[in-house]
């Protein structure tokens, strides 16, 4: 596991790979997704994990967007429908315009119409193949090369948060999962090896830690039970 500071101190110099815009009503898809891409090592920005009580809510999910290296728009009826989520996504177009380079990354999510700025763009499609979906942003993000990423999909056809890292491994990508601070440090203190800004553990040691909150137990379960 790579530790990720989501304090408001190391806000300024953090780098997420990912910003998720999404709407607030789907944020049931949008979190399940958040944890899948931490389990495969990609850092992705989820205002609920950030926000602090006293933030700027619009300064800060600005600048989140700026220091992110992509912007994932999840687009359903819902996001179409929210002017919140509207508006981000014109900031991200005009960043993409301002870098001259892809920026966008839109996430298809439901049966709604595809919006006009998606037309002419690669798309990536949640809404029936899932974790085929989860291996191709998370490649991306780890730079995988396309062929490679392709041929493990193809080979491993993926159905679980397991199939996914081991369509990852595949392709020659090690996926590090990313927990926040605290839950790096309860592992730790529980006998995982640390290295740097990661630690080494067997989840059923941790498991049966007596040092642990029941929300890294449930971690662990998680990943025992390859979800």
């Amino acid at each position: 596991m790579r530790k990720i500071d989501r304090s408001p101190e190391a806000r300024l110099k953090r780098k997420p790979h990912l910003f998720l815009s999404h709407s607030s009503k789907d944020k049931s898809l949008v979190r399940r997704l958040a944890e899948d891409l931490n389990r495969c090592g990609v850092d992705a920005w989820l205002d609920e994990w950030e926000l602090q009580v006293g933030d700027s809510l619009q300064q800060t999910i600005a600048q989140a967007m700026e220091q992110s290296r992509y912007v994932a728009v999840l687009i359903s009826k819902h996001f179409l429908d929210s002017d919140w989520a509207n508006s981000e996504l014109r900031q991200a177009i005009a960043r993409a315009k301002r870098e001259k380079r892809t920026v966008v990354l839109p996430l298809l999510c439901d049966d709604s119409q595809v919006p006009a700025f998606v037309e002419d763009r690669i798309y990536l499609d949640f809404r029936d193949r899932y974790y085929h979906a989860l291996v191709r942003l998370s490649g991306m993000i780890h730079e995988l090369s396309r062929p490679r990423v392709e041929d493990a999909v193809t080979r491993i056809d993926p159905d679980s948060l397991e199939d996914s890292l081991r369509a990852l491994r595949y392709s020659g990508h090690e996926p590090y999962g990313i927990v926040d601070a605290q839950d790096f440090q309860e592992i730790s203190n529980a006998g995982g090896e640390v290295h740097g800004e990661t630690v080494r553990f067997y989840p059923e040691e941790i498991l049966q830690s007596p040092v642990v909150s029941e929300r890294v137990r449930n971690l662990m379960r998680k990943i025992i039970e390859g979800q």
